[in-house]
């Protein structure tokens, strides 16, 4: 770590009025912007507990990205001599010109449980674009999706896998596809989970838990909330918590908390800066302006997020009605799948039933150790070839997505080529699973997806703001 580099925290809930304890925690190195992880829960210690641990993941993933030895070459050379996953199974973006001859840049990681070494490109691994360097990405742009951090390896992994699942479980199912699921709140088993909805819901903010799916048998839930009260900032009536985990009961809790926390992080990265400068330490506002990389934003993001940023609460929420505040159908919290707590208790056990759920479904485990030697926390990056990610904005699609997408007969997929959809990039085996080759009509998502881009990519810290401030000829750091 460099010299200058050092560690900072701060609490930023007093920036919303739920009471629930939400820190920031910043690696601050100078003349680059800050590097972020945040953290919530039902106390300070819990909260801090939980930045540290995300700000953990992303510094020692880029870290370990930067310096780890790589192999260069293409799937089909490097697969006759070594184990090499299949970009064909990692949810390529339709119509991706890759073919078994394009070559990578790749890095090694391992099989879990076995130990077994195993080549993965290594923009899969970055978490960021600028992670990979001097090296532009040349499939697809790095996300955080499947870091995990924990005090023991089992943890970590364990926590890599959720991320991931929770994601694949809402790609199709949320934002601008929401079906409309909402879950009735028939057994909720923790006393601070009741009393905080019941909190939330006399400040106004009209809170609702949906379902995303219960695939692998685990309820994947997501909150929101239709804040009818005083939010500090718009931005804060689009938040969301999302969470999967085989307890129903502690996904319940992550994704509440989850909610809590990007109502103030939101408020924190994106409202407007005469207030931040008033509710944030002073010197991190004014040094992150002074450091920020808007001509590395991605375009579509910046200008969407800049258009949000113009609007009011009621704004924002039209956007929202139709959407992730609608209720079509209801499913019972009793009703949804679950383990005992006791069964999933230790890192161990979790992460065995995870690897079994996802096994019986003929999916693996890769991950990436991207541990300092030594060190008491452990982070890495999980890679589940078959689960899906960002099909709405990135336009990736793999497999299960196309199966899933025929069975509800949703018009994003075609079974033939037509204008605006694109050729699915699939194995031979994996195109007869799906129901045969697919087409996937990105400009009907691009439709589809409309203004609610910023739901699906969010803009750099203060970002937005600083853009909409430059057009109103308001003087901000250049």
């Amino acid at each position: 770590m460099p010299k200058t580099a050092h560690v900072s925290t701060f609490r930023i809930d007093h920036l919303d009025r739920t009471g629930i304890p939400v820190v920031q925690a910043n690696l601050l190195v100078e003349n680059y912007p800050a590097t972020t992880g945040y953290g919530y829960g039902f106390s300070a210690i819990e909260a801090e507990v939980g930045a540290l641990g995300e700000l953990c993941e992303e510094v020692h993933v880029g870290r370990w990205v930067a310096k780890a030895p790589r192999v260069t070459g293409s799937y089909a050379e490097l697969s006759r001599t070594r184990a090499v996953v299949d970009p064909l199974t990692l949810g390529l973006a339709a119509g991706s010109d890759y073919t078994a001859d394009t070559p990578l840049t790749w890095v090694e990681g391992q099989r879990w449980p076995s130990g077994e070494t195993i080549l993965v490109p290594r923009e899969w691994v970055a978490a960021y674009p600028y992670q990979l360097g001097d090296e532009k990405p040349r499939l697809i742009t790095p996300i955080t999706n499947g870091l995990g951090a924990g005090f023991d390896l089992e943890h970590a992994i364990a926590h890599g896998i959720m991320e991931a699942l929770q994601r694949d479980g809402n790609v199709i199912n949320y934002r601008a596809l929401d079906q409309g699921v909402a879950v009735d709140l028939d057994a909720v088993q923790d006393a601070p989970v009741q009393g905080l909805l019941d909190h939330l819901r006399s400040l106004g903010i009209n809170v609702m838990v949906k379902l995303a799916a219960d695939d692998f048998g685990m309820a994947n839930l997501y909150v929101v909330g239709d804040d009818r009260g005083r939010p500090t900032a718009p931005i804060q009536v689009t938040a969301c918590g999302e969470a999967v985990h085989p307890d129903r009961n502690r996904t319940l809790r992550k994704a509440l908390l989850e909610f809590c926390g990007s109502r103030a992080r939101k408020a924190a990265t994106h409202g407007p800066i005469p207030m931040l400068r008033e509710a944030l330490p002073l010197d991190y506002v004014e040094r992150q302006m002074a450091v920020a990389m808007l001509d590395e934003e991605e375009p579509r993001a910046l200008d969407a997020m800049v258009e949000w940023m113009e609007q009011d609460a009621d704004g924002l929420r039209s956007r929202l009605a139709n959407s992730v505040f609608a209720a079509r159908r209801h499913r019972k919290l009793s009703e949804l799948p679950t383990v005992p707590a006791e069964a999933v208790a230790s890192s161990k056990d979790r992460l065995a039933l995870l690897t079994e759920r996802l096994a019986a479904e003929g999916l693996e485990v890769l991950y990436v150790d991207c541990s300092p030697l030594g060190a008491a926390v452990r982070a890495v990056k999980v890679i589940v070839p078959g689960l899906e990610i960002e099909t709405m904005s990135y336009h990736r699609v793999g497999w299960r997505g196309v199966r899933r997408l025929r069975a509800r007969q949703d018009p994003l997929i075609l079974d033939a080529p037509r204008e605006g959809a694109k050729r699915v990039l699939l194995r031979p085996e994996d195109e007869a699973r799906a129901g045969g080759p697919a087409w996937f009509d990105g400009a009907l998502a691009d439709r589809l997806v409309g203004r609610l881009y910023p739901m699906y990519r969010e803009t750099g810290t203060f970002s937005a703001q600083m853009v909409l401030a430059q057009r109103r000829g308001e003087a901000v750091p250049a």
